[in-house]
């Protein structure tokens, strides 16, 4: 798994997606409260520090919405990083190579737990500007952030999933509805059951993608 974990990795640097995923949801709150914040300082001739969501919230209120906006789209982006790291692969079997040295349920799993750390690597840099443009951080940080890694291992397995099933581009549509679907759900959970349940889901898809994969590669 380490192996393929660095493949991974290596592959992202080369072709610069690793970057892209984990900067564009660090960046968007920046993008978010730069707009508003730019527009109340053209009407109200000063600048406005720190930055807004609202004008009218508390800076606590502001990173709240920003948080949840901002993990929302790290949960995304993990589905988008497990449907493309190895979709190459997977559409012109290369992949096929890689199961000499592994089996297909240990490169799943890599796959699921590389998209599911670009994620939250996303997460925590978002945090983090979130901290630095509101002077404040989102409340019951501890729990979304077991909500975030819930929602990047359900949306990373499901990612892989699709992927097994077709590597065509176009179906990347139907994972990010999924997962738009599957994000509100876990937002709004006020239980652990169905953070248990987001669990479950990626365990199950990521055993049906070893199996797809698997099958690919035999005919």
């Amino acid at each position: 798994m380490i192996a393929m974990l660095r493949y991974a990795y290596i592959k992202g640097l080369r072709d610069s997606s690793l970057i892209a995923f984990v900067i564009i949801p660090m960046l968007f709150p920046l993008a978010a409260m730069s707009g508003i914040t730019l527009d109340l300082k053209l009407t109200k001739g000063h600048s406005i520090y720190p930055m807004v969501m609202d004008v009218h919230f508390t800076p606590e209120q502001n990173a709240k919405m920003a948080g949840q906006f901002t993990s929302g789209i790290c949960v995304l982006f993990a589905v988008i990083t497990a449907f493309w790291t190895f979709r190459t692969e997977i559409a012109t079997r290369s992949v096929g190579s890689f199961l000499f040295a592994t089996r297909p349920l240990t490169l799943a799993l890599a796959l699921v737990l590389f998209a599911a750390a670009i994620g939250l690597a996303g997460w925590i840099g978002g945090m983090a500007v979130i901290g630095i443009l509101t002077t404040a951080l989102p409340p019951h940080l501890a729990m979304l952030a077991v909500k975030v890694v819930a929602g990047t291992l359900a949306a990373s397995a499901f990612g892989t999933l699709i992927v097994t099933i077709s590597p065509n581009p176009g179906m990347i549509i139907g994972a990010y509805v999924g997962c738009v679907f599957a994000t509100i759900w876990i937002e709004n959970s006020k239980s652990s059951s169905q953070m248990i349940a987001a669990i479950a889901v990626a365990i199950v898809c990521a055993a049906l993608a070893a199996f797809l994969l698997e099958r690919r590669c035999a005919t």
